[in-house]
């Protein structure tokens, strides 16, 4: 690589912050785009399996993201009437690997902290890019244009730079599935893990500093009150839920591009792949994404080789697993009940495995 070269990132949420520091490692120069006043994510947590860990490791922020986190392990999944679905837990379903609970916000500041403040750019809405194909990239914002050996998408499920440099593809999906998430402040229930029902699913999960963090998920047509009834603890969350602290939306897919860079330009993250989140990986795809593309940022083909099959497979099995978490009767929650107690655990495991088998690339700084 050229001396000098350098980077515009379009997009200040995880994946952006995290490719900031990936090609700052790689030896780029950086500048983050963020149209928001501020870093910061709020009202929701996420969960860390070790890909993602395995990819904050590589570029040096695994040890402070585990110490702004909880380690997570014990979780179960039950069905309506109280039974344990999966009897094995989750962090051995990991491989016995560590994994984390992390509020989003406490994840951001993390990413922020490992950047430098000139890198930034708050406040800052991006109105245009051209891809570079015979040249430099370039990035409009409302009073400037710079140009870039590098422009990566982390603008998320609706972005603008999607939009310019693959028109017609990447389309936006409804899925009409509604989900609520909330922080709840004190400690989680006795049950913490998640409950798979009739056109729904709720969890609960543990969070460092003393909070919980709850989600719930229903088919078209069913609201918050579909859950007023489930058995405790979810009844109890669902009515003592402080509504300006819900955030409620559709849950929206991407129709992935074939390719996920055109030009000198690269997608991640939501603005590639954005997913259901059954399987609570939309956070870690886009941190593999960003590693991933700093180690391929000389060969961007082999970028879209090293991840679009990958990211295509996890988006199937999480479309899949919304038939599984949330069937539309009595009956086929039944059935879903009968072949979840009977799966093998050796198939459980290959399932995990395709998420925790993942590792980065190394990167080479140039």
């Amino acid at each position: 690589m050229p001396e000098g070269q350098c980077a515009g990132i379009v997009g200040g949420g995880i994946g952006g912050l995290t490719a900031a520091i990936a090609l700052r490692k790689a030896g780029w120069d950086v500048t983050v785009y963020e149209r928001s006043s501020e870093f910061t994510e709020v009202g929701a947590a996420v969960v860390l399996f070790p890909n993602a860990l395995a990819a904050l490791d590589e570029i040096g922020v695994g040890e402070q993201v585990r110490a702004n986190s909880l380690p997570y392990s014990s979780g179960a999944i039950r069905n309506l009437r109280g039974q344990n679905l999966v009897t094995r837990k989750i962090g051995d379903l990991a491989g016995g690997r560590d994994l984390v609970t992390i509020h989003r916000a406490d994840l951001i500041d993390v990413l922020v902290r490992a950047i430098s403040a000139e890198c930034l750019r708050t406040g800052t809405r991006v109105t245009g890019v051209g891809c570079g194909d015979h040249g430099r990239a370039e990035i409009v914002t409302d009073g400037d244009t710079a140009r870039y050996d590098l422009v990566v998408a982390a603008d998320g499920v609706h972005s603008v730079v999607r939009q310019q440099i693959w028109p017609g593809e990447g389309t936006v999906v409804h899925t009409g599935v509604s989900a609520w998430r909330w922080i709840v402040d004190g400690p989680p229930p006795d049950f913490v893990g998640q409950v798979w029902g009739i056109r729904g699913e709720f969890g609960i999960l543990p969070l460092a500093g003393n909070r919980t963090y709850a989600f719930a998920g229903a088919q078209r047509g069913e609201s918050f009150a579909h859950f007023a009834d489930w058995p405790e603890p979810v009844s109890q969350l669902v009515a003592n839920a402080d509504p300006a602290r819900i955030i409620e939306n559709e849950l929206l897919e991407i129709r992935t591009p074939k390719l996920l860079t055109r030009g000198k330009v690269a997608l991640i993250g939501d603005a590639a792949h954005a997913m259901r989140p059954h399987l609570g990986l939309g956070a870690a795809l886009a941190i593999e994404d960003a590693v991933t593309l700093a180690a391929y940022a000389d060969d961007l083909a082999g970028y879209t080789k090293a991840r679009r099959h990958r990211v295509r497979t996890v988006q199937w099995i999480s479309r899949q697993m919304s038939t599984v978490v949330m069937p539309d009767n009595r009956s086929l929650a039944a059935v879903r009940d009968v072949v979840v107690r009977l799966t093998p655990d050796i198939l459980a495991l290959s399932v995990f495995g395709v998420i925790n088998r993942w590792r980065p690339k190394p990167i080479e700084r140039h």
